[in-house]
């Protein structure tokens, strides 16, 4: 086997890798909470922002307002959230969490923000640079053309 065709399976393997730690994860949260990884760092940022609206939620998860939308359904049907209507402007919603929401969170594992986002920030800013740089490259030549993609949480299963 050629170096580079070596490299190329070892990168394989890690992506793999990557995808299945971040799946694994996400079921041991599901397990323990009865939510996705990404539900519960949501109700993290919630509660660590009391009052943050739909629109500041979706910037801080990176992800699409529809998709933090749906996703505060669910967290709403557990009554884990509520919405609160700003007086001064009706378009304005603000985002609390409940006792239950509270209660789940002290017993939640950790990262909550999910192992993905916890592992980059162990990361120097050199090792970041290199690595957007390079998965950008790596997303060029697999000729993707989904600009929301990268605005939905990785599947958990």
């Amino acid at each position: 086997m050629s170096e580079r065709t070596n490299r190329e399976t070892n990168i394989t393997k890690q992506l793999r890798i990557v995808f299945k730690a971040v799946q694994s994860h996400s079921r041991q949260v599901e397990r323990s909470c009865g939510l996705s990884s990404a539900q519960l760092w949501m109700l993290h940022e919630i509660s660590s922002a009391h009052g943050i609206k739909v629109s500041e939620l979706a910037t801080v998860l990176t992800v699409h307002r529809s998709t933090c939308s749906n996703m505060l359904d669910k967290l709403e049907d557990k009554e884990l959230i509520y919405r609160d209507r700003s007086k001064s402007d009706q378009r304005a919603v603000h985002l609390h969490v409940t006792k239950k929401g509270k209660t789940l969170l002290s017993n939640a594992p950790s990262p909550p923000q999910g192992q993905l986002s916890s592992a980059l920030t162990k990361l120097s800013t050199e090792q970041l640079v290199n690595l957007e740089e390079s998965l950008q490259v790596f997303i060029n030549a697999l000729h993707f053309e989904d600009d929301k993609a990268g605005l939905t949480p990785i599947p958990e299963n």
